[in-house]
């Protein structure tokens, strides 16, 4: 159950912190900033497709 409760309660909202991060990062204007807020979107994405994927797996089996 624990397994569970990582999968779609604590990557979804890893993912809401990573899409903040990056709307904040990629709003500076420095190259640095940049680089950082598409290293936040890449984390985020991967928090947020993880627990679909999830689904997709385990509705397969």
């Amino acid at each position: 159950m624990a397994a569970l409760g990582f999968f779609f309660i604590t990557l979804p909202c890893l993912a809401i912190v990573s899409f903040t991060c990056f709307a904040a990062f990629r709003a500076q204007g420095r190259k640095i900033f940049k680089v950082l807020a598409y290293a936040c979107l890449s984390f985020g994405l991967a928090c947020a497709l993880v627990p679909v994927g999830v689904v997709v797996w385990l509705s397969s089996l």
